[in-house]
């Protein structure tokens, strides 16, 4: 392949591998998943004696004490009125009142007339007290207190609801905030009365976990501000959005002496910590009177439930269920201590950017076969990006790890699975042709000895199918399970023809006679087995470790005269002590010689090879083999036909050699 076409071919390939993550949705939800593992379990940089909130629960302690909600709102009042008298810095209630007080004097009054036609006296009870909303209503403007507002998109307010552009915050161009033109806001007596409003709905992400928060909304072009923000401006009434003439800074929200860097669409990720992080106390425990001194003083104080049943529930990346007064709660102490995260827009795309280079490097080094270069780039820009995206967490910024990790891994993952399979099969073929190169090469090094002897290759070729036929058969019967596999029987078919590699050191005078050996030559023949086997040998002990291959050969070598009554060659060995391929190339070398023609003697008919290899079941040969020689006989004849020789010499005799 030319460069040029393999650095577009990489190119293409890089481009399509991303967009297909890119468009599946499987970034995101890595990048989520980036997030909770480098930024999740953090403790939390306060405790409950140094928080600078307070939550007041409506916990279950208080429902019993008070009874069901909602309560009468004079109730509210009281405790909002003991709560203020310690001058809390603000105090926000994550409680939504968007109706008049049912149990007010007043509109029981108006219920009874309505529905019953009954007019209720009252005479004696103080005027004062028949109104608990603008009872409440006296008390809310009597401090900094705030009230939620439900910021929806999609017109869930009724249109009754318009907001005081005196609590609103001018917008810079430049953002894209989500708009909000209906909010869903309090009763009117209790909305003019409080000092302060923010929004206390928070969406969560896809998987269903919160993680990110919304500072600020478009409301007729003008900036609403969460809850958690106009707690603080009641602090600093001078908050104020700055937008940078760097566009690589963040837009930033300034009050005091704090800078909150958000992305253009206002948001903050904003950790959650364990209800046990903040300072608490139950509303009980304030409408009892019970209040440590100075609990509130100076603190920001957030009203809310916490309840089962009464509360919006928030989960965290733990699995972890929170009331939403605790994440206001969280929100406000992160950025008291510079503890919200700011995720830069721009991050996401320059980590798919950076991925798709990287990815591009990859395939480029891994089509140069630099595989293990290609992996060490990897992993050592795996690594470097968990230490730049820790090192910017310690330093208040998430830059988007998932947007680069997850395609990059994808990718390396990928192409490292085609190359491995390719480079597999690659492989498969080296392994076939240099295995069949090292069985050609075996042959033709067995053929100088065998022609010596006055034999053909096609002996070789059958004595190696014949033992391959047997050693299968056993494997198909379960014999030999322990020894008997593929492999092994593989092995057995490459190293019979080294069967008589012996040969070699045998005199002419001997290997080429026409008759019958005498006693001393028949000594000297019956030596081919131990040279055969020292020739192994040597090569062998010239290999740095055990090799399966030569260790059968040289078995095949030395044992294949064994006989299993023991009266064979060299050493004598008796039944289960020759090794199985000695065994199985005795009968293969013996069928074969048989069936071959002689100098002396005319090749026996099939037949008569048969009859003689049972003669010598648990004679010569093993049994076991020798069924399942029977079993193969027509697989031998066909085998036998096949190689048929092109000389007229060929093969040792039965008994004689």
């Amino acid at each position: 392949m030319r460069p040029l076409t393999k650095v577009l071919s990489a190119f293409t390939i890089t481009v399509v591998l991303h967009l297909i993550i890119y468009f599946s949705g499987a970034i995101t939800s890595f990048d989520f998943l980036f997030f909770d593992l480098t930024s999740a379990n953090k403790a939390a940089p306060f405790s409950p004696s140094s928080s600078s909130t307070v939550v007041v629960e409506i916990d279950e302690e208080s429902l019993q004490m008070l009874g069901q909600w909602p309560w009468p709102r004079i109730v509210l009042a009281q405790v909002l009125q003991d709560i203020l008298a310690q001058k809390p810095a603000a105090v926000g209630f994550d409680i939504l009142f968007s109706e008049p007080d049912r149990t007010s004097p007043i509109q029981i009054k108006r219920f009874y007339r309505q529905t019953l036609g009954i007019d209720i006296k009252l005479d004696g009870f103080p005027p004062e007290l028949e109104n608990h909303d603008f009872i409440f209503a006296d008390v809310l403007r009597s401090g900094p207190t705030v009230l939620p507002l439900f910021a929806s998109q999609k017109g869930q307010g009724g249109g009754s609801c318009k907001l005081s552009q005196d609590h609103l915050t001018v917008l810079p161009e430049g953002l894209h905030l989500p708009k909000t033109n209906d909010p869903l806001c309090n009763f009117l007596p209790l909305q003019q009365a409080a000092h302060g409003f923010g929004y206390i709905n928070a969406a969560v992400d896809s998987d269903g976990v919160f993680r990110r928060q919304s500072l600020i909304v478009d409301y007729e072009q003008k900036g609403l501000l969460c809850f958690a923000l106009s707690m603080f401006a009641q602090i600093d009434p001078t908050l104020k959005i700055e937008i940078p003439e760097n566009r690589w800074k963040p837009v930033t929200i300034s009050f005091a002496d704090k800078k909150i860097a958000i992305n253009n669409r206002g948001e903050v990720l904003n950790p959650l910590y364990p209800k046990e992080a903040f300072s608490r106390i139950s509303a009980s425990q304030v409408a009892a009177g019970k209040i440590p001194d100075n609990l509130f003083t100076g603190k920001i104080v957030l009203i809310g439930a916490s309840a089962t049943g009464l509360f919006d529930h928030y989960m965290t990346s733990s699995g972890d269920i929170l009331p939403g007064v605790f994440v206001h709660a969280a929100l406000i102490e992160n950025i008291l201590h510079n503890n919200a995260l700011y995720q830069p827009e721009y991050s996401k795309q320059i980590a798919l950017w950076l991925s798709g280079l990287f990815s591009l490097a990859i395939i480029l080094l891994i089509l140069r076969r630099y595989y293990l270069l290609s992996w060490g780039l990897y992993v050592g820009i795996s690594l470097a990006s968990l230490l730049i995206s820790w090192q910017m967490l310690e330093r208040g910024i998430y830059i988007s790890l998932g947007y680069f990790l997850a395609p990059f891994s994808f990718f390396f993952f990928i192409i490292s699975l085609f190359f491995a399979v390719f480079h597999y099969v690659e492989r498969k073929r080296f392994l076939e042709d240099l295995g069949a190169a090292h069985s050609a090469t075996i042959d033709s090094m067995t053929l100088v000895a065998e022609f010596r002897d006055l034999e053909t290759g096609a002996h070789i070729i059958r004595t190696k199918e014949y033992v391959r036929l047997l050693s299968k058969e056993l494997y198909r019967n379960g014999h030999h399970k322990d020894y008997l596999t593929p492999h092994i029987i593989d092995l057995l078919y490459r190293a019979a023809p080294l069967h008589d590699i012996g040969k070699v050191g045998i005199p002419d005078a001997i290997l080429q006679k026409p008759g019958k050996l005498n006693s001393d030559e028949m000594e000297i023949m019956r030596t081919h087995t131990v040279i055969g086997r020292a020739i192994i040998d040597n090569a062998i002990n010239s290999y740095s470790r055990t090799n399966e291959f030569l260790t059968i050969a040289a078995n095949i070598s030395y044992t294949h005269h064994e006989k299993w009554d023991g009266t064979g060659y060299p050493q004598g060995l008796k039944g289960d002590e020759i090794p199985l391929e000695g065994r199985l190339m005795a009968l293969a070398d013996v069928y074969d010689a048989l069936i071959s023609r002689r100098c002396y003697q005319e090749p026996s008919p099939f037949q008569v090879a048969e009859e003689v290899i049972l003669s010598f079941s648990g004679e010569y040969f093993d049994p076991m083999i020798v069924q399942a020689f029977l079993a193969l006989k027509q697989e031998f004849r066909e085998v036998a036909r096949k190689q048929e020789d092109s000389l007229n010499f060929e093969g040792s005799t039965l008994l004689a050699r």
